[in-house]
């Protein structure tokens, strides 16, 4: 009885195997087909993001000044509402 164990748990064990090299396979060819063909990407940086995709609607910055999750927690509800209310008038 041990040795029908065994080789059901080589068995197993080569069909696990099979699986996993069959899925990393699909996934290698799907990576490689799924490239972009164009050349490189533009956007290096946030600042450069801005400047392509700027549609010229009202963007506040925030400020770099502010580096923990308070301080821009506090910015947020306290100075942006007053800085789009101004943003919003003519």
């Amino acid at each position: 009885m041990s040795i029908a164990l065994a080789l059901l748990a080589l068995a197993l064990s080569c069909i696990g195997i099979l699986w996993i090299v069959g899925v990393w396979i699909s996934q290698r060819i799907h990576s490689v087909w799924s490239r972009p063909t164009g050349g490189l990407d533009p956007i290096t940086g946030p600042k450069d993001r801005m400047a392509i995709y700027d549609t010229g609607g009202p963007f506040i910055p925030m400020p770099e000044a502010l580096k923990t999750h308070e301080e821009m927690v506090a910015w947020m509800t306290k100075e942006l509402p007053k800085l789009t209310a101004e943003a919003g008038k003519p």
